[in-house]
């Protein structure tokens, strides 16, 4: 390449600086959509209320949480992510294993 005039150089260059932008969009969408699907399969759990009517309500952990008390019952990703979004009157997520950062959720 180093035989070539200056300005065929540089369009060489652009081309393949414009390819290499375009891989590494490509990429990053790609990991963005394994990040996904590996938070949909961690696995989160549902932890019952301390008792009917506490204002805390069931809890939101990622499956392997070690602060879990109570009884739970397995949900998916798209189940907490619900929870935590759309019913949070209802579902707290753990302060501990924070399943909201595992699901992409503010927190």
């Amino acid at each position: 390449m180093t035989d070539l005039p200056p300005a065929e150089r540089l369009a060489k260059l652009r081309t393949l600086e414009e390819w290499l932008a375009w891989q590494l969009q490509d990429t990053r969408r790609k990991i963005e959509v394994l990040e996904r699907q590996v938070q949909e399969q961690a696995g989160y759990v549902v932890e019952k209320a301390i008792r009917e009517g506490h204002p805390l309500g069931a809890t939101i952990h990622v499956a392997d949480c070690t602060m879990v008390q109570r009884e739970t019952r397995t949900i998916s990703g798209a189940e907490a992510r619900f929870a935590l979004t759309k019913d949070g009157g209802f579902f707290t997520p753990c302060e501990f294993c924070a399943p909201g950062k595992t699901l992409g959720i503010g927190e």
